[in-house]
């Protein structure tokens, strides 16, 4: 008899993937890996904004509701310190207070993803308006071809 015990309420069950059909098998081992990336961005940002990492501590932490000490911060940016990277959810804060997108940008590092700043976030609108109105020309011409 199977130890195996029967689905008795009749839910749904979880099913997993072998590893071998994720797209992240493709990638060899350690191609994500952004943590010097990441540390050089956070280091050169907190010396490119010009406030000390003890101003910088306390407005990360009125941001964001945390106690974040200067501690914390100089451990997020040592190399030696590579059991504790910045966490994700500062992220914002850190662009914000140090007015340097390259924490961001290092971090996507290798996806293929780009990060936009405020500036340019109208431009790629406009780019995408205009491509939708190409798009939509093209498909207006081929229903005229088709009419006529």
């Amino acid at each position: 008899m199977s130890k195996r015990q029967a689905n008795p309420d009749g839910r749904m069950v979880q099913l997993y993937l072998p590893l071998s059909s994720l797209p992240s098998q493709r990638l060899e081992s350690g191609a994500r890996r952004t943590t010097e990336a990441v540390q050089d961005a956070l280091t050169d940002g907190l010396k490119a904004c010009g406030l000390s990492r003890e101003v910088v501590a306390e407005e990360l932490s009125r941001l964001t509701g945390h106690d974040i000490s200067v501690h914390t911060l100089n451990n997020w940016a040592a190399p030696s310190k590579e059991d504790r990277p910045t966490p994700l959810q500062f992220l914002a804060a850190l662009i914000e207070i140090t007015g340097s997108p390259a924490l961001a940008e290092a971090a996507l590092r290798g996806t293929g993803y780009k990060l936009l700043t405020p500036d340019q976030v109208p431009l790629y609108e406009l780019g995408r308006i205009t491509a939708e109105d190409k798009a939509r020309a093209k498909r207006k011409r081929e229903l005229w071809d088709r009419i006529g």
